[in-house]
């Protein structure tokens, strides 16, 4: 009794030696439980910010603040899709092949895709026109 109470004793002490010690929390942690956003635009002129965000259980909805007003609006992922895709089209367009007027630059939309921001002027007016015509179809939906 007693070699097999040793021998308990010291198979335990091997296996605690072996076992996987946690690793500490890094500061850089994010929440899992936050939503994602895919994309956003904010008009200036207009006091108006558009996004659109994915959820950890993979639901993406559609935010419209103006002022202290908020619509959220469910969006089914083909739909969320067709616009995050629609966006990013046109904010590789606007930021890579369409020329930027020299000059003071009075912003009149703020672009954010995945974190990369891109600011448009009033002066530009084809990324203005491109920037439009997403959010005629974006409002459509709200």
């Amino acid at each position: 009794m007693r070699t097999l109470l040793i021998t308990l004793l010291f198979s335990h002490q091997l296996m605690a030696q072996h076992a996987e010690q946690p690793l500490p929390l890094q500061d850089n942690v994010e929440d899992m439980r936050q939503a994602t956003v895919l994309f956003s635009i904010e008009d200036v002129r207009e006091k108006r910010h558009y996004w659109l965000e994915r959820t950890p259980a993979l639901d993406h909805f559609l935010r419209l603040k103006k002022g202290s007003e908020e619509v959220l609006k469910k969006a089914d992922s083909r739909e969320a899709k067709k616009l995050d895709l629609s966006f990013a089209a046109g904010f590789l367009r606007c930021q890579y092949q369409l020329p930027t007027a020299p000059g003071n630059c009075q912003v009149v939309y703020k672009l954010n895709m995945k974190g990369e921001e891109q600011e448009i002027c009033a002066k530009d007016d084809k990324k203005s026109q491109e920037i439009q015509a997403f959010l005629k179809e974006l409002n459509k939906r709200f």
